[in-house]
This record gives C-alpha cells, structure tokens and sequence, in this order.
C-alpha cells in the first residue's frame, strides 16, 4: 500500500516484516529445531475416530503422545462420592488401560470425533481432565453437515475445539500441537 500523503513512504510487501528486523532483535530469534514434547493423550471417542487416531499413529514417530481407543465407562468408579468417572481404553494394538492412569503426568487431551461421536465418552474425559487441569481439545472429522451434533457433544469437554474437512488433517494438527 502506498500513501502519497506521507513523504518518502514505500509499499507494504510481503516480505517488510523479515526486512524490518535489525541485527540486535535478531539475536533473540531461535534458531534451534523445537525439541520440547508434550506428554499428550490423543482419544478416539467413537469406532470411526478410531481409524483415524490409528492411522495418525502409524503415520510418524511421535515425540510424547500416547494413541488410545474410548471402550467402555468403568463399571463401579466415579459416583459423586469418589469424583468423576474412570474409563476403560485401549491402545492400538488391543492393551486395556484406564483413563486415570493414562492422564498421570499428562499435559494435552485431544478427543478425535466423528459423527458417531459418544457424548458419555466426551464427557467422562472431559470431566477428569478438568479435575486435574489437563489441557483439552477436540478434532471433530464429521463430515460436512453432521458436524453439529458432535461439536454439542465435545463443546462443554473441550477447551478448543476444531471441525476437520477431512480426517486425513488429523496428523497434521496433531504435528502442529506437538504431540
């Protein structure tokens, strides 16, 4: 942009934020790879969202995320007298672990849902997660015009929440959050 009321004024390029840095404001950059990890938990909370967490699983090497499947509410824990519910999941290759073992040292929650989303399953992580002031968000791989019900389901469990065009964008958000 060009004002001509302003002597001496040039036009704004794309490139005038990397031109206006001086030598002295470029010693603060990083010029290091980021090589911090978070110790996340990346949950599919329905059957479709499964094959997607599986497959971002599969797609790299992660630097801390743990990949799981929701099952079940356990069965006996997390009436109002002992706090909120535990959950029964399962790894990728088939393990069974708990939900509250699983969020010990946990930093990052990511729910991955369809449009077969399980509003039980949302609100059973987002309840603990919130006990334990865990950090949570939703991916929410729909389709187009499903994605209503699903995001009503996560939106009182997730912290941000994010509707997909395509499940295939799953691991490249994941990458993006570190996980």
């Amino acid at each position: 942009m060009l004002r001509s009321d302003v002597p001496g004024s040039r036009p704004t390029l794309l490139s005038s934020c990397a031109l206006a840095t001086t030598a002295a404001e470029a010693r603060f950059r990083i010029s290091r790879p980021d090589t911090s990890a978070r110790d996340a938990r990346v949950i599919a909370i329905d059957e479709h969202a499964a094959v997607l967490v599986r497959a971002a699983a599969a797609a790299q090497a992660w630097r801390g995320g743990h990949f799981l499947v929701f099952d079940r509410v356990a069965s006996g824990i997390g009436n109002d007298d002992d706090g909120p519910a535990d959950a029964v999941l399962r790894t990728p290759d088939g393990a069974v672990t708990l939900l509250s073992a699983e969020l010990a040292g946990a930093d990052l929650v990511v729910m991955v849902a369809t449009a077969a989303a399980r509003p039980e399953a949302a609100s059973v992580i987002g309840d603990a997660c919130a006990e334990r002031m865990i950090m949570t968000a939703g991916l929410v791989a729909a389709g187009q015009g499903l994605a209503g019900p699903v995001v009503s389901a996560l939106r009182p469990n997730a912290m941000v929440l994010v509707v997909l065009d395509s499940g295939r964008d799953v691991t490249e958000i994941l990458t993006a959050l570190r996980v």
